[in-house]
C-alpha cells in the first residue's frame, strides 16, 4: 500500500528470514502479464516469479514449493491484492495457494499492455518521466499513483474519457456521432482484460 509517512518496505517475511525484493513497475507488470499466462503450469508460473521478483540468484528458490508459493502469495497480497475484495482462494495441484488477479466489477476502461504508448507519452507529457529509463527504477505504487494522477490534457486521458463517453439523451446529434466513431478506434481488443 502507498504512504506518504511509512518507507517503501520491499522485501517478504518466511520464517523470519527477509528476502528483499524488485517492486519496480516494470517488474510486477511482467509478474502481472505472467500469472495471466495460460501455456504455463502453476509450478512453473511459480518458479518464473520467484526468480523475476526476488532476482536469478535468490535463495528462495532452494527452498520448498510451499515456501516459495508463500513468498509470492505476500508479494500479491503487497502489491497486487485489491484490499475491498474477498475472492475464493484458489491451489495449485499440491494444494499451495495461487496468486489471482481480482477484475473489478466496474467496465475495464484501460489496459497497461494496449495503452502503453499512450502511457509512455503522457508520463512524457505531464510529468517528463520516460518509462524506458525509468525501468528497474521507478516504484510500483509510485508509478500506480502517477498513472491514476495523469491530467485531463494527456492522451491516456482523452482516450479514456472517450471510451467512458455514454449519450447524454436519446437526441442524436452530430456529437454523439462523433463520439461512436471514436469510441470504436480506442476501443479495447476482447483479450485485454487486466485491471491494476
Amino acid at each position: 500500500m502507498f504512504s506518504l509517512y511509512q518507507k517503501l518496505n520491499d522485501d517478504v517475511e518466511i520464517s523470519g528470514i527477509k528476502y528483499p525484493l524488485n517492486a519496480s513497475f516494470d517488474v510486477i507488470l511482467k509478474l502481472i502479464d505472467l500469472l495471466k499466462e495460460k501455456r504455463l503450469s502453476d509450478i512453473n508460473k511459480l518458479r518464473i516469479s520467484i526468480k523475476l521478483v526476488f532476482g536469478r540468484d535468490t535463495e528462495l528458490s532452494e527452498l520448498s514449493l510451499e515456501t516459495q508459493a508463500e513468498a509470492i502469495r505476500q508479494v500479491f497480497d503487497k502489491y497486487l491484492k485489491d484490499s475491498k475484495a474477498d475472492k475464493p482462494v484458489k491451489r495449485d495441484l499440491q494444494g499451495n495457494i495461487m496468486p489471482e488477479l481480482e477484475e473489478d466489477e466496474k467496465e475495464i476502461l484501460y489496459s497497461i499492455n494496449f495503452d502503453a504508448e499512450y502511457i509512455f507519452a503522457s508520463f512524457m507529457q505531464a510529468y517528463g518521466i520516460d518509462l524506458i529509463e525509468q525501468q528497474g527504477q521507478l516504484h510500483w505504487f509510485k508509478f500506480k499513483a502517477l498513472l491514476a494522477g495523469l491530467p485531463e490534457g494527456t492522451k491516456f486521458q482523452q482516450v479514456m474519457s472517450i471510451r467512458s463517453w455514454e449519450k447524454p439523451s436519446k437526441s442524436k446529434d452530430a456529437h454523439e456521432t462523433q463520439m461512436k466513431k471514436l469510441q470504436r478506434i480506442y476501443a479495447l481488443p476482447e483479450e485485454e482484460s487486466e485491471v491494476i
